[in-house]
């Protein structure tokens, strides 16, 4: 009987195993690129988001610079109105303590020469005349300081001022040179028109004379 023979292996290509050999490190080596494409992508996207967080934080910065810097503007801006409204209720102050302190002295220094004031206040009668201008003046300021305030805390009269305070702000004031040139014109002119009178007037004197005395 006879027998099979046993499967012999079959022989191996050795081509196909360099092939199979060099398509495994070819497919590493795209996968080790790939990896590394990947890295350096993450990389970039890294530098890119530090990047933009950095213009960021610098825009955030000149902004609060810009804002510091514009919030003194409008503060110096608002006090500048405020000063003038303050120093027009100073010198309306100042000038109303005056002229009620010297009412107050005239008035008091008149009704002291009256008999019935002498009688019926005679400590107030007796005060000097020194006294009396410097007591006047004080209660003068003291009535002008309590009217000047309460008139200062109204909210119309404060709107007003300020409005009124705001377009003054905005008037545009002459230089020095403007001025002295527009100073220098009005000089001149106004010496021109002195030299111009002053020739007419002398010719007019000149022809009024001839006239009159070749008629008299």
């Amino acid at each position: 009987m006879a027998t099979k023979p046993k499967d012999e292996p079959e022989p191996v290509d050795e081509d196909e195993e360099e092939e199979e050999r060099e398509s495994d490190s070819e497919s590493e080596e795209k996968e080790s690129e790939s990896e590394s494409e990947a890295d350096e992508q993450a990389e970039v996207e890294g530098s890119a988001a530090l990047v933009k967080a950095e213009s960021a934080d610098l825009a955030t910065d000149a902004d609060a610079e810009g804002e510091a810097e514009a919030e003194p503007e409008v503060a110096a801006a608002h006090l500048g109105n405020d000063r003038y409204v303050l120093a027009a209720f100073f010198a309306a102050g100042l000038l109303g303590a005056y002229v009620i302190g010297k009412t107050v002295h005239g008035v008091w220094s008149t009704i002291s020469m009256k008999d019935w004031f002498n009688q019926s206040l005679p400590q107030l009668a007796a005060v000097g005349e020194e006294d009396k201008q410097t007591y006047s003046f004080v209660l003068a300021g003291i009535l002008t300081l309590v009217f000047v305030l309460r008139t200062y805390r109204r909210p119309d009269v404060r709107a007003w001022a300020d409005e009124v305070a705001g377009e003054l702000a905005k008037v545009k004031w002459p230089t020095k040179k403007e001025v002295y040139n527009a100073t220098f014109v009005v000089i001149v002119a106004s010496a021109a028109a002195t030299v111009y009178l002053a020739l007419l007037d002398r010719l007019w004197a000149f022809v009024t004379n001839l006239v009159y005395g070749d008629g008299s």
